[in-house]
């Protein structure tokens, strides 16, 4: 009787451990995403010289109704603003393309008039080895913060450690003690 007091003692302080450690991972999570961080360590550098873009404000430009993007300085894009990046440069805050020189050149999809961009064509349907795809700005030139993908790995198996725990935990308090099945090689 002692010993099924005692482990399930045990077990509400594994559960108890567990659930906070688990909390506290999840609110990490959460506070990463909503801070913008996520989307920082996503929209990191520059891939190519060009302008930087909110590719979501002018998804429904067209070449009869062109947005049209002031070209400033600045460390933030909120509404129809492009600012110039080189190549390698940290993008701006709320920034998920870049317009490259290149496409500019061309002067098919989007147009340099002096101080102003103007997108005549932000979406197309291209075809790639027999899929055909949305090609777009949003995603286009830019590189990932390299560290990223190892933290979010390092979240997912924390999260998944805790989480396994803390049920294990749950069922030690309740005294639902699984056996294990003892495999054993049958002889004939």
């Amino acid at each position: 009787m002692t010993d099924t007091v005692n482990a399930r003692r045990r077990g509400a302080v594994k559960f108890v451990f567990w659930t906070v450690i688990a909390a506290v991972v999840m609110t990490l999570t959460v506070r990463s995403y909503m801070s913008g961080q996520m989307a920082e360590w996503f929209y990191h550098r520059a891939a190519a010289s060009g302008y930087a873009v909110n590719a979501d404000t002018f998804k429904d430009a067209s070449k009869s109704n062109p947005a049209t993007l002031q070209v400033t300085t600045g460390d933030a894009i909120n509404g129809l603003v492009a600012i110039r990046v080189e190549k390698g440069d940290r993008l701006p805050r709320n920034t998920n393309g870049v317009i490259a020189d290149t496409t500019v050149t061309k002067g098919r999809r989007a147009v340099l008039n002096g101080s102003t961009l103007q997108v005549l064509i932000p979406w197309e349907m291209k075809d790639a080895k027999g899929f055909k795809f949305k090609d777009t700005f949003k995603h286009k030139n830019i590189e990932t913060w390299p560290w990223s993908g190892v933290w979010n790995v390092i979240i997912v198996a924390l999260l998944g450690i805790s989480l396994g725990l803390m049920a294990e935990g749950f069922t030690d308090m309740l005294g639902f003690k699984l056996e294990k099945i003892q495999h054993r090689a049958t002889q004939r």
